[in-house]
Protein backbone atom coordinates (compact mmCIF):
# COMPACT_ATOMS: atom_id res chain seq x y z
CA UNK A 1 0.00 0.00 0.00
CA UNK A 2 1.37 3.38 -0.96
CA UNK A 3 1.58 6.27 1.49
CA UNK A 4 -0.98 9.06 1.30
CA UNK A 5 1.70 11.39 -0.13
CA UNK A 6 2.02 9.13 -3.17
CA UNK A 7 0.90 10.82 -6.41
CA UNK A 8 0.88 7.86 -8.74
CA UNK A 9 -2.18 7.53 -11.00
CA UNK A 10 -3.60 4.63 -8.99
CA UNK A 11 -3.42 6.48 -5.68
CA UNK A 12 -4.80 9.67 -7.19
CA UNK A 13 -7.77 7.78 -8.60
CA UNK A 14 -8.35 6.11 -5.26
CA UNK A 15 -8.43 9.52 -3.53
CA UNK A 16 -10.71 11.06 -6.12
CA UNK A 17 -10.60 12.52 -9.58
CA UNK A 18 -7.49 14.68 -9.36
CA UNK A 19 -7.40 17.01 -12.30
CA UNK A 20 -4.67 19.47 -11.28
CA UNK A 21 -1.48 19.54 -9.25
CA UNK A 22 -0.43 23.06 -8.24
CA UNK A 23 2.77 23.99 -6.48
CA UNK A 24 2.00 25.31 -3.02
CA UNK A 25 1.95 29.10 -3.17
CA UNK A 26 2.04 29.16 -6.97
CA UNK A 27 0.51 32.04 -8.84
CA UNK A 28 -2.44 32.07 -11.22
CA UNK A 29 -4.12 34.69 -13.41
CA UNK A 30 -5.62 37.48 -11.33
CA UNK A 31 -3.47 36.98 -8.24
CA UNK A 32 -1.72 40.33 -8.72
CA UNK A 33 -2.78 43.79 -9.73
CA UNK A 34 -6.03 44.33 -7.82
CA UNK A 35 -7.44 47.81 -8.41
CA UNK A 36 -8.05 49.93 -5.31
CA UNK A 37 -11.64 49.95 -4.09
CA UNK A 38 -11.28 52.93 -1.75
CA UNK A 39 -9.42 56.21 -2.06
CA UNK A 40 -6.48 56.71 0.27
CA UNK A 41 -8.55 59.06 2.42
CA UNK A 42 -11.42 56.57 2.67
CA UNK A 43 -8.99 53.79 3.53
CA UNK A 44 -7.43 55.84 6.34
CA UNK A 45 -10.82 56.82 7.76
CA UNK A 46 -12.10 53.24 7.74
CA UNK A 47 -8.84 51.97 9.25
CA UNK A 48 -9.09 54.44 12.13
CA UNK A 49 -12.66 53.31 12.81
CA UNK A 50 -11.52 49.68 12.82
CA UNK A 51 -8.75 50.47 15.31
CA UNK A 52 -11.35 51.98 17.65
CA UNK A 53 -13.65 48.93 17.58
CA UNK A 54 -14.33 47.73 21.10
CA UNK A 55 -17.24 45.31 20.76
CA UNK A 56 -18.74 42.79 18.39
CA UNK A 57 -21.59 45.18 17.62
CA UNK A 58 -19.13 47.90 16.65
CA UNK A 59 -17.26 45.43 14.43
CA UNK A 60 -20.50 44.49 12.69
CA UNK A 61 -21.35 48.16 12.19
CA UNK A 62 -17.89 48.79 10.77
CA UNK A 63 -18.22 45.92 8.29
CA UNK A 64 -21.63 47.16 7.22
CA UNK A 65 -20.10 50.56 6.55
CA UNK A 66 -17.25 49.01 4.54
CA UNK A 67 -19.69 47.05 2.36
CA UNK A 68 -21.85 50.15 1.87
CA UNK A 69 -18.83 52.16 0.70
CA UNK A 70 -17.58 49.36 -1.55
CA UNK A 71 -20.95 48.94 -3.25
CA UNK A 72 -22.02 52.58 -3.47
CA UNK A 73 -21.19 52.95 -7.18
CA UNK A 74 -22.23 49.49 -8.35
CA UNK A 75 -25.49 49.05 -10.19
CA UNK A 76 -26.04 45.59 -8.74
CA UNK A 77 -25.60 46.80 -5.16
CA UNK A 78 -29.24 46.44 -4.14
CA UNK A 79 -29.67 42.91 -5.49
CA UNK A 80 -26.27 41.79 -4.18
CA UNK A 81 -26.83 43.19 -0.70
CA UNK A 82 -29.83 40.98 -0.03
CA UNK A 83 -28.03 37.81 -1.09
CA UNK A 84 -24.45 38.03 0.15
CA UNK A 85 -24.13 40.92 2.61
CA UNK A 86 -24.78 38.79 5.70
CA UNK A 87 -22.57 35.79 4.79
CA UNK A 88 -19.77 38.06 3.54
CA UNK A 89 -19.88 40.15 6.71
CA UNK A 90 -19.86 36.94 8.76
CA UNK A 91 -16.72 35.65 7.07
CA UNK A 92 -14.95 39.01 7.29
CA UNK A 93 -15.86 39.35 10.97
CA UNK A 94 -14.29 35.98 11.76
CA UNK A 95 -11.21 36.85 9.68
CA UNK A 96 -10.77 40.14 11.55
CA UNK A 97 -11.22 38.52 14.93
CA UNK A 98 -8.67 35.80 14.15
CA UNK A 99 -6.10 37.72 12.09
CA UNK A 100 -5.99 41.16 13.71
CA UNK A 101 -4.37 41.17 17.18
CA UNK A 102 -6.03 44.41 18.28
CA UNK A 103 -9.48 43.04 17.40
CA UNK A 104 -8.65 39.80 19.17
CA UNK A 105 -7.72 41.77 22.29
CA UNK A 106 -10.83 43.93 22.13
CA UNK A 107 -13.21 41.00 21.68
CA UNK A 108 -11.20 38.24 23.29
CA UNK A 109 -13.25 38.01 26.49
CA UNK A 110 -16.56 38.14 24.64
CA UNK A 111 -18.43 35.05 23.52
CA UNK A 112 -18.85 35.08 19.77
CA UNK A 113 -22.24 33.92 18.56
CA UNK A 114 -21.75 31.38 15.73
CA UNK A 115 -23.19 32.61 12.46
CA UNK A 116 -22.86 32.45 8.70
CA UNK A 117 -19.24 32.07 7.66
CA UNK A 118 -17.78 31.76 11.16
CA UNK A 119 -15.86 28.53 10.57
CA UNK A 120 -14.65 29.56 7.11
CA UNK A 121 -13.65 33.01 8.33
CA UNK A 122 -11.76 31.60 11.30
CA UNK A 123 -9.81 29.24 9.04
CA UNK A 124 -8.94 31.99 6.57
CA UNK A 125 -8.17 34.33 9.45
CA UNK A 126 -5.66 31.88 10.86
CA UNK A 127 -3.87 31.72 7.51
CA UNK A 128 -4.02 35.51 7.24
CA UNK A 129 -2.58 35.84 10.74
CA UNK A 130 0.38 33.72 9.71
CA UNK A 131 0.89 35.83 6.60
CA UNK A 132 0.86 39.05 8.63
CA UNK A 133 3.27 37.58 11.19
CA UNK A 134 5.77 36.82 8.43
CA UNK A 135 5.37 40.24 6.84
CA UNK A 136 5.73 42.20 10.07
CA UNK A 137 8.40 39.99 11.65
CA UNK A 138 11.28 41.91 13.15
CA UNK A 139 9.35 45.03 14.11
CA UNK A 140 9.86 46.13 17.69
CA UNK A 141 7.25 47.20 20.21
CA UNK A 142 8.10 50.83 19.35
CA UNK A 143 6.43 50.28 15.99
CA UNK A 144 3.28 48.63 17.41
CA UNK A 145 0.96 51.54 16.64
CA UNK A 146 2.16 51.84 13.06
CA UNK A 147 1.97 48.06 12.64
CA UNK A 148 -1.64 48.00 13.83
CA UNK A 149 -2.53 50.88 11.51
CA UNK A 150 -0.90 49.06 8.59
CA UNK A 151 -2.83 45.90 9.45
CA UNK A 152 -6.09 47.84 9.72
CA UNK A 153 -5.53 49.45 6.33
CA UNK A 154 -4.72 46.07 4.82
CA UNK A 155 -7.91 44.58 6.20
CA UNK A 156 -9.93 47.48 4.78
CA UNK A 157 -8.43 46.72 1.35
CA UNK A 158 -9.20 43.02 1.70
CA UNK A 159 -12.79 43.64 2.79
CA UNK A 160 -13.36 46.15 0.02
CA UNK A 161 -11.88 43.90 -2.63
CA UNK A 162 -13.92 40.91 -1.43
CA UNK A 163 -17.08 43.03 -1.60
CA UNK A 164 -16.28 44.15 -5.13
CA UNK A 165 -15.49 40.62 -6.30
CA UNK A 166 -18.77 39.29 -4.92
CA UNK A 167 -20.75 42.10 -6.51
CA UNK A 168 -19.12 41.85 -9.92
CA UNK A 169 -19.10 38.05 -10.11
CA UNK A 170 -21.88 35.59 -10.73
CA UNK A 171 -23.75 34.55 -7.57
CA UNK A 172 -23.17 30.98 -6.46
CA UNK A 173 -22.88 28.81 -3.35
CA UNK A 174 -19.14 29.52 -3.07
CA UNK A 175 -19.13 33.13 -4.26
CA UNK A 176 -18.27 34.57 -0.84
CA UNK A 177 -15.56 32.00 -0.15
CA UNK A 178 -13.96 32.61 -3.54
CA UNK A 179 -14.11 36.40 -3.18
CA UNK A 180 -12.55 36.50 0.29
CA UNK A 181 -9.80 34.05 -0.65
CA UNK A 182 -8.92 36.01 -3.77
CA UNK A 183 -8.84 39.26 -1.82
CA UNK A 184 -6.54 37.72 0.79
CA UNK A 185 -4.17 36.46 -1.89
CA UNK A 186 -4.14 39.80 -3.65
CA UNK A 187 -3.33 41.85 -0.55
CA UNK A 188 -1.24 39.49 1.61
CA UNK A 189 2.01 38.46 -0.14
CA UNK A 190 2.63 35.59 2.29
CA UNK A 191 -0.92 34.24 2.43
CA UNK A 192 -0.98 30.46 1.97
CA UNK A 193 -4.11 28.39 1.58
CA UNK A 194 -5.76 26.45 -1.18
CA UNK A 195 -5.88 28.38 -4.46
CA UNK A 196 -9.20 30.21 -4.74
CA UNK A 197 -11.61 28.63 -7.21
CA UNK A 198 -11.98 30.30 -10.59
CA UNK A 199 -15.13 32.26 -11.30
CA UNK A 200 -16.37 29.69 -13.81
CA UNK A 201 -15.67 26.56 -11.80
CA UNK A 202 -15.20 25.26 -8.30
CA UNK A 203 -13.29 22.39 -6.78
CA UNK A 204 -12.11 20.89 -3.54
CA UNK A 205 -8.45 20.57 -2.69
CA UNK A 206 -6.00 18.87 -0.39
CA UNK A 207 -2.49 19.84 0.54
CA UNK A 208 0.09 17.12 -0.08
CA UNK A 209 3.56 18.20 0.92
CA UNK A 210 4.37 21.30 -1.11
CA UNK A 211 1.54 20.72 -3.55
CA UNK A 212 -2.15 21.45 -3.70
CA UNK A 213 -4.14 18.60 -5.23
CA UNK A 214 -7.37 19.91 -6.72
CA UNK A 215 -9.98 17.18 -6.66
CA UNK A 216 -13.02 16.63 -8.79
CA UNK A 217 -14.90 14.94 -5.96
CA UNK A 218 -14.39 12.91 -2.84
CA UNK A 219 -16.27 12.03 0.29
Amino acid sequence: MHGWECTCVQCRRRAGVAFALLEFGASWPGKEGAAAVFSEEEEWQLAMVLLAVGSEVELEQFLGNVLKHAWKELRKAETVTGKVAAPLAGVLKAVARTALPFIGRALGCMISVPGAGTALGAALGKAASGALAIEFAGRTSQHEEKEELDMARRFVRIAGQAARLVAEGDPGPRAVESAVMRALYQHLPHFRSGPPPKDEESARWRRRGNRIVVMGDWT
